[in-house]
């Protein structure tokens, strides 16, 4: 079973219960931390965040996700998940460093404050560090132009599937896109191949994007991808 996908620049894809599931153990530990006063349950939660970021193969909550999650037909794109990771990650080692230090007001706030956020995160499944890696490409512009991010040369517009390796339902998906669609071509475009292609404003693979001939981001639809809605995909990109 695949809990993440890997490419040459590290984890492409991951199971969209993952990120809850590992939410979900950083913010008990820093509940526990925050309750009894243990400032070393904050460095191991540091601990197994930085693990999960830098070997993520490694990973004592990864593996243990390995071994009671059911295979996923839907994949997660995984750097707004890095990106979520990283500020968890900036924030532990920060409390840690005041609670050494003396500061424990300070230091514990900022445990508290983790500590919800990724619980909340863990029980809702809404994703508060991917929320503001997304807002901030949105801010700075990053997503204006999608054509490099993608891959995508000649002339446009695009009609987009992105997917990603071991993800069940991307193959479907892209060849009954490329049927209804026919004879204008779809673009498969693969995660594990264009790790910039996670920058696009969805939040599982497969989706389906379409991207006018400027590379700006016309519309882009996951998660339930049935035969209507890839026509009326297939009808914005005609348009």
């Amino acid at each position: 079973m695949t809990s993440s996908i890997t490419s040459g620049r590290g984890p492409a894809a991951v199971h969209p219960h993952l990120p809850r599931f590992s939410q979900g153990v950083t913010g008990v530990l820093c509940l526990e931390a925050a309750v009894f006063g243990d400032r070393w349950a904050v460095a191991v939660a540091a601990a197994l965040v930085a693990v999960a970021l830098l070997a993520p193969r490694w990973s004592p909550v990864g593996w243990i996700f390995r071994q009671v999650a059911r295979p996923a037909e839907d994949l997660e794109p995984a750097a707004p998940v890095r990106f979520a990771q990283w500020m968890a990650l900036t924030l532990l080692c920060l409390a840690f460093a005041l609670l050494v230090a003396g500061a424990e007001t300070a230091g514990w706030a900022i445990v508290g404050l983790v500590s919800a956020v990724a619980l909340f995160s863990a029980i809702t499944g809404f994703c508060v560090g991917c929320r503001i890696y997304r807002i901030l490409l949105l801010r700075t512009g990053a997503s204006a132009d999608s054509r490099r991010d993608l891959g995508l040369a000649g002339a446009g517009p695009w009609l987009v599937v992105l997917t990603a390796p071991g993800c069940a339902r991307c193959e479907p998906v892209a060849r009954s896109l490329e049927a209804i669609a026919a004879p204008r071509e779809v673009t498969r475009v693969s995660l594990a191949e264009r790790p910039g292609a996670a920058r696009m404003p969805v939040s599982s693979v497969p989706a389906v994007l379409v991207v006018d001939p400027g590379g700006r981001l016309v519309a882009a639809r996951a998660g339930r991808l049935d035969e209507l809605m890839l026509r009326e995909l297939v009808a914005v990109a005609a348009a």
